[in-house]
């Protein structure tokens, strides 16, 4: 397998300002500029290339446009890859504590700029605190109890994590880490390869699948189609870069997060074969 340069640093030279908030609470961005939905596209319209084997090359998110930092995004670099493969760095403000900073994620860099492109109309990735900050006796809770989630919108309907639009998890299952027993800042971490599925207990429980489990992929890209749908109401030309109708937009961010899926499986398979041969 080919190679492409993997050291890079994209970065937003300042940040980009909210221009206000939905009525359910989050901050709401201008559009992605049309330079960079085009990168998004050609990263996807490149990974399709290589997957049909036109390419030589894997598609490289050092290729792309410094305009794809965007909404709560602020920078995008290269991280030292381990055996579950290479690492892309994505540092997210935390619109809801300004005051407070949050590590880099990990991300398989071929899902990154479907991530970036599912904010394209002006949407946010938010985190979430895992516990609140004092327990039902007051008691202050210790730091390292603390997780922040990574999460795409903010009404009960539309608060799906990353981690399971990522895996595209089913409905009643629940998306864990496989490595969490490993790395101390497993909650970090992103990647396809270090997600697992497992029962949600709360079906046997309850009766049905509550919180988190309840919302997958899906849900994501009808969040962010109801923001493109938001934004085109404004100002329906601030958006006609990214799609002529939010149908369009639901579909082109099908269509990514599908060859991300497919980009991801290859360049498994071809890892593996690469460390079989070594032995």
């Amino acid at each position: 397998m080919k190679r492409t340069s993997w050291h890079f640093t994209i970065e937003r030279g300042s940040p980009l300002p909210r221009i206000g908030r939905g009525g359910d609470g989050d901050p709401i961005y201008s559009p992605l500029p049309e330079a960079g939905c085009r990168a998004c596209r050609d990263y996807y319209d490149r990974a399709q290339r290589y997957l049909d084997r036109m390419l030589p090359d894997l598609p490289a998110l050092s290729d792309l446009s410094a305009q794809l930092p965007h909404g709560a995004v602020q920078k995008i670099e290269a991280g030292l890859g381990d055996l579950f493969g290479p690492k892309a760095l994505v540092t997210i403000s935390d619109a809801d504590r300004p005051r407070e900073t949050r590590s880099p994620r990990i991300f398989d860099p071929e899902y990154v700029p479907a991530i970036v492109m599912m904010t394209a109309p002006g949407g946010s990735i938010r985190f979430n605190d895992s516990k609140p900050r004092n327990d039902k006796n007051g008691k202050a809770t210790p730091p390292d109890d603390r997780r922040f989630l990574l999460t795409f919108g903010r009404r009960a309907e539309q608060n799906v994590r990353i981690m399971r639009v990522i895996f595209d998890a089913p409905k009643g299952q629940q998306v864990h880490r496989i490595h969490r027993e490993l790395a101390p800042d497993y909650h970090y971490d992103h990647r396809r390869s270090v997600l697992g599925l497992k029962s949600d207990n709360s079906i046997v429980r309850y009766g049905s699948p509550a919180g988190y489990s309840a919302k997958g992929r899906a849900a994501a890209i009808a969040a962010a189609g109801e923001h493109f749908e938001r934004a085109s109401k404004k100002d329906s030309e601030a958006v006609l870069h990214i799609a002529r109708t939010r149908l369009d937009f639901e579909r082109e961010l099908r269509r990514m997060f599908r060859l991300a899926d497919s980009l991801h499986k290859e360049l498994v398979k071809r890892r593996r074969a690469e460390e079989g041969n070594k032995l």
